[in-house]
């Protein structure tokens, strides 16, 4: 059903404050939440919330992280994130790192002791919107393997990044290193779905037919080794640098599973090495290029600013009624 954005976003706002959140952190979710979901990509959005506000009932994510300075050198960052709610951290390291490099060109936030993200668009617009190359990439559990190895074996390591480009839309990409994250997937699977074998093999090792088969077997990454060998070095730049754990370490610990995120924020300040007026004369051009070469060339990012347009024109977004009603619950006082 249509629901007005403006009453979705108070809401939010109210569910929030109401599990513990500050004002100014509430305001900061808040508008992640907002943001996300007006993309319409259907998961990684508001429908996060309502497990996101059960964790913060129950304790297993701090509501008033204090993040604490871990290391520095330069335009390089380490800091404990508290076990804060994961776009907190990852905004915070957002803001650092474009902090760092307004003062040597680049910077680079690692966190530890993170949590779920959402997705990795917000971070990285917020670094394109301050005039910065934006980039970031999260961890998580082993959730991944790959061909010719039994079960997971590293995460599948989503990773994004957006560049200010001139007078058009930033250049935006949110993906991770499977073929399908875990919330597509459980979509494809209540609705009965095929997937193609390539995606990962059942629990007996066999190459997948549906979606439902993948669910309870093992998702492969992008480009076999290649995928793999990516899925490696975020993990180092991740769990390594930050000081945070490593794939599997200390999973046996209760609750270990709620903390073993660490994040990655790098910001390049698009102007440190041209002209801001050159530098977009150039990314323009690269876009302009890019569509030259073929028509209906999509760079990534068009898709989702179609619909934000869109949801802005209209005030409205298309969500589910029983997602809205269980969003209105959390929210009353």
């Amino acid at each position: 059903m249509k629901v007005n954005v403006k009453e979705m976003e108070q809401w939010i706002r109210q569910a929030l404050q109401r599990q513990g959140l500050t004002e100014e952190d509430a305001e900061i979710m808040t508008q992640i939440y907002v943001e996300t979901t007006k993309r319409e990509v259907g998961h990684h959005d508001i429908h996060n919330l309502p497990s996101r506000l059960e964790s913060l009932k129950k304790g297993t994510l701090n509501p008033r992280p204090v993040y604490t300075k871990n290391a520095a050198f330069g335009a390089l960052e380490r800091w404990d994130g508290d076990n804060g709610p994961g776009e907190l951290i990852c905004h915070f390291a957002m803001g650092r790192a474009v902090r760092l490099a307004e003062t040597h060109g680049i910077g680079m936030c690692v966190m530890k002791n993170s949590n779920h993200y959402l997705c990795s668009a917000p971070y990285v617009l917020q670094a394109a919107e301050q005039g910065c190359i934006g980039f970031i990439i999260a961890k998580g559990v082993p959730s991944m393997g790959i061909p010719g190895c039994k079960g997971n074996v590293v995460g599948q390591s989503p990773i994004g990044y957006a560049f200010p480009a001139g007078g058009q839309d930033p250049v935006l990409l949110d993906i991770c290193l499977a073929y399908v994250s875990g919330e597509e997937l459980a979509k494809r699977a209540r609705a009965g779905q095929e997937v193609p074998g390539w995606w990962g093999v059942d629990k007996e090792g066999k190459p997948v037919r549906t979606a439902a088969e993948l669910m309870q077997g093992t998702k492969h990454p992008i480009g076999e080794h290649k995928g793999f060998g990516l899925a490696i070095l975020c993990e180092l730049l991740t769990g390594v640098l930050s000081g945070g754990l490593i794939l599997d370490e200390d999973e046996e610990k209760e609750g270990i599973r709620a903390r073993s995120t660490s994040h990655c924020a790098i910001a390049i300040k698009t102007d440190a090495l041209w002209s801001r007026e050159e530098y977009e004369t150039r990314s323009e051009e690269l876009l302009k290029r890019l569509r030259n070469r073929s028509a209906g060339v999509h760079i990534p990012g068009d898709g989702s600013f179609s619909h934000i347009r869109k949801c802005e024109q209209t005030g409205e977004t298309e969500l589910e009624e029983e997602l809205i009603e269980t969003i209105k619950r959390w929210a009353e006082p």
